[in-house]
């Protein structure tokens, strides 16, 4: 794989995560979504969104229902 095809690849996965994380953001009732807020402001730099519990559920739950 050629340097420029890696980072074509690269582009397209974060490009796929960031749309993921806003539909997951979005699919958030009001309690989960202030569950999220404190969580961020509570934990800073090591709150990573895409290995918490409830993405990755939601993730989960949309590969296998399709």
């Amino acid at each position: 794989m050629s340097a420029t095809s890696s980072l074509e690849m690269s582009d397209k996965i974060r490009e796929t995560t960031e749309t993921l994380t806003s539909m997951y953001l979005e699919s958030l009732n009001e309690r989960e979504r202030k569950a999220y807020h404190i969580a961020k402001s509570h934990l800073g730099m090591s709150f990573t969104l895409e290995k918490s519990n409830g993405y990755l559920s939601w993730l989960k739950s949309r590969v296998t229902s399709t």
